[in-house]
């Protein structure tokens, strides 16, 4: 299996995941459902693992949970062997309980809360990876309360443009980091002060970012605020945090001119992204210890969405006068952004196909929509015209399956419209089974209160 293939495999027009047939599933599990596959999971982390440790052998992988804290995936991360990175309270709660180690740990997220800090200080975390001056003095405040040393890295931006999604970009201006005029005097502050131990520099620069180049830069800047920080601070820093950002590819970049702000597009594999990294800190600091946190780029590619095609419509076009200019087939499947709410957030591109409809059957423009009253809930076309190109007998009972949807789904369905969340299947050595139930209509109410009428008498 390449580096950026899919876990779809399709066989006399049966889609099979890891020899599994998605097709015969959908007629026993309902749909929607997502089916993830530890194989393709376990592939990504030796993947990105040794692209990296090769290279610069100081380095340590932390998983983002972020993009996927469902236990089943966090014990198969765990198994791996690598480590990883919290933005909450919730996903620190939930690494503890999957068998992380504290010392495996780092915690990052842009609001901690003081009960979040006490927490992450008491059970003893590896790394807070602090984002202002001002959580730097709340940091600080907890540790001397506790009178625990806290060890932090302060997240910087540093300033560097990445091209990617407005939504994933974490430099070059938002809401993340510490400014890079503020820098030093937090390091300044960090070093004096007696329960604070500044260990390390984090300068994640966004996700899907599709070219080496604003690594290199990353990376060269980085090292030159090291520097400086170790010059004006007199400490000598342990670890440089590059945090995640590796592209998953959405679209083939193959046959494409592919633009830097193409996100949808990989045309560098993970080992070209290591080479860049690593040969800038090979070359200026080789004694840093690396720390790289993948989340979408380890947990997207490992699974698909399943679902069913629930409705079919043909809607006509007309100009100003009422003529008619031509006719849009429409197909409505049982998914939408409750399921998968970065179609809609992001207008993100998943790719798709019909299951059980023969390749060589002629291809038609259908636009498919999710099942949610709003009119927002239509999958992104694969032309401008926002249709997909499928096949042209699909209709109502087809199974359509969505790929590259491991990460971001589950931490983001919603039960919209009082639509139940999928539950999640995944294969394991050939054996099917279910990882997380599906929502029903009686979890939907679980946390209600006061609602019941009460009786008399």
């Amino acid at each position: 299996m390449s580096a950026d293939a899919g876990i779809l495999e399709v066989v006399d027009g049966r889609p099979l995941v890891d020899g599994t047939d998605v097709l015969d599933l959908a007629q026993r599990i309902p749909t929607p459902f997502f089916l993830y596959s530890a194989r393709r999971l376990r592939w990504n982390v030796e993947s990105v693992r040794n692209a990296f440790t090769r290279r610069h052998i100081d380095t340590d992988v932390l998983y983002a949970s972020k993009a996927c804290s469902m236990m089943w995936l966090l014990r198969h991360v765990l198994a791996s062997g690598i480590d990883v990175e919290v933005n909450s309270g919730g996903e620190l709660w939930k690494a503890l309980k999957a068998g992380f180690r504290p010392d495996q740990i780092v915690f990052n997220g842009a609001a901690k809360t003081v009960p979040e800090v006490r927490e992450a200080l008491r059970v003893g975390i590896r790394a807070l990876m602090v984002d202002s001056l001002f959580e730097l003095e709340r940091v600080a405040a907890v540790a001397a309360e506790l009178r625990k040393p806290a060890t932090v890295a302060l997240r910087v931006d540093i300033d560097v443009p990445t091209q990617t999604h407005p939504g994933m970009a974490t430099t070059h201006g938002g809401k993340f980091g510490v400014d890079l005029a503020q820098a030093v005097d937090g390091y300044r502050f960090a070093a004096a002060h007696e329960w604070l131990e500044p260990r390390g520099l984090h300068v994640h620069l966004g996700s899907q970012i599709t070219t080496t180049d604003p690594y290199v830069r990353g990376i060269e800047a980085a090292l030159d605020l090291v520097a400086e920080v170790e010059a004006a601070c007199g400490i000598t820093l342990e670890f440089l945090d590059t945090g995640g950002g590796f592209p998953v590819p959405f679209k083939p970049a193959e046959g494409a001119v592919v633009d830097p702000g193409d996100y949808f597009r990989a045309p560098f594999a993970i080992d070209e992204y290591a080479a860049a990294i690593c040969g800038v800190l090979e070359r200026r600091r080789p004694d840093l210890r690396l720390l790289i946190e993948p989340g979408r780029f380890i947990a997207a590619s490992a699974a698909v969405l399943v679902t069913r095609v629930e409705n079919k419509k043909v809607k006509y076009v007309r100009d100003a006068r009422g003529g008619l200019l031509d006719e849009e087939r429409w197909v409505t499947v049982d998914a939408g952004y409750n399921t998968l709410l970065e179609h809609c957030l992001y207008h993100w591109y998943y790719p798709s196909i019909v299951a059980g409809r023969p390749d060589e059957e002629a291809p038609a423009p259908i636009r498919v929509a999710g099942p949610l009253c709003d009119a927002g809930d239509v999958f992104v076309g694969d032309d401008e015209a926002g249709c997909r190109s499928l096949p042209s007998g699909t209709t109502a009972g087809d199974i359509v399956l969505f790929s590259q949807v491991g990460a971001y789904g589950l931490e983001m369905m919603t039960p919209c419209n009082c639509r139940p969340r999928a539950a999640v299947y995944a294969v394991e050595d050939g054996v099917v089974r279910r990882v997380r139930r599906e929502e029903t209509y009686a979890d939907m109410i679980a946390h209600d209160e006061g609602w019941e009428p009460r009786r008399s008498g």
